[in-house]
């Protein structure tokens, strides 16, 4: 069966807690905000200014600077990610409320400049550019909150439609081969042209020798890597179903093919064995690659392979 038809690529799931680690903190660095505003309106009149800047500055401007590197590292992280899933600008990690993100926090900082020199002079004016400068900061905060979320969804988007598989793990179900079917699998539509599956095409695979790899198609388009010896793979496979041998078998250090319109990918997951399919065209080579540098075993053969033995069951 043909994973990729199956499964919807996802991103990685520590990208997806460091991302919701990221939006919890910026929340609360925004209701802190929100309440020190409150409070600053409520009880300035009756504090010092520098009693003011020491609870500012020991609290929230530590949160600040610590969600600003967190999320600065998280997109970083975010770029990576993209990279793998064939966005190498990362432009699915831009959103106009980055931007505007990056204004609120201009502004918020020279707002404190200003506070800092004491430009104002008159309490109750500095009061007002105190409250403002909380302010711009939770606007800031708001608007980052819909950076990241939007974000969010834009790379998830991108990673739908890359194919690129992050979470190799999830398919440890699919392990190949597959068990039998408990109930009788119906004839698939025979495939034209092809000669059948019989004694005589597994002796000349049988005389390829041991770990080739042994693509099967059902109904033009599902298709699976089956494992296992031969006896194993020809019970594996239903009526009807195309199987196509690839004499070179799979490894880790699996040489890349030459170039081709279309390639059938081979991934073995270092940790659960699982294995994967993926139809790769030439523009998702090198995100595919990125994923064989993981795998345990990883081939990628040409879709026309002058080599390969296909034939019909």
């Amino acid at each position: 069966m043909d994973l990729t038809a199956s499964t919807i690529a996802k991103p990685p799931r520590q990208w997806e807690a460091q991302t919701f680690a990221l939006l919890i903190a910026i929340a609360v660095a925004a209701g802190l905000g929100l309440l020190l505003l409150v409070t600053d309106l409520a009880t300035r009149s009756a504090r010092t200014s520098a009693e003011a800047l020491l609870i500012e500055n020991g609290l929230y401007i530590t949160l600040s600077f610590g969600y600003t590197l967190g999320f600065l590292w998280w997109q970083r992280r975010t770029r990576e990610v993209l990279r793998i899933a064939g966005d190498p600008n990362g432009r699915a990690a831009d959103h106009w409320t980055v931007l505007a993100w990056y204004f609120a926090l201009a502004g918020s900082v020279m707002v404190g400049y200003l506070l800092r020199a004491d430009a104002f002079g008159d309490p109750a004016v500095e009061l007002l550019w105190t409250a403002g400068r909380t302010a711009i900061r939770v606007t800031g905060f708001v608007f980052l909150l819909l950076a990241v979320g939007q974000v969010r969804n834009q790379v998830r988007e991108q990673v739908a439609r890359s194919g690129v598989i992050f979470r190799i793990p999830d398919l440890a179900a699919r392990r190949s081969p597959l068990p039998p079917a408990i109930l009788p699998t119906p004839p698939l539509r025979p495939a034209v042209d092809l000669p059948p599956a019989d004694d005589d095409f597994w002796s000349r695979v049988a005389a390829l020798g041991s770990g080739v790899a042994v693509l099967e198609t059902t109904d033009a388009v599902a298709r699976r890597w089956v494992s296992g010896d031969l006896t194993t793979i020809r019970a594996a496979l239903p009526p009807g179903a195309v199987v196509t041998v690839f004499p070179q078998p799979p490894a880790a250090d699996f040489t890349p093919p030459r170039a081709a319109d279309e390639y059938h990918g081979f991934l073995e997951d270092d940790a659960s064995g699982a294995l994967w399919y993926q139809s790769v065209r030439p523009n998702r080579v090198e995100a595919f690659m990125a994923r064989a540098r993981r795998a345990r075993r990883w081939a990628l053969y040409p879709a026309d392979a002058p080599d390969a033995l296909t034939a019909v069951v």
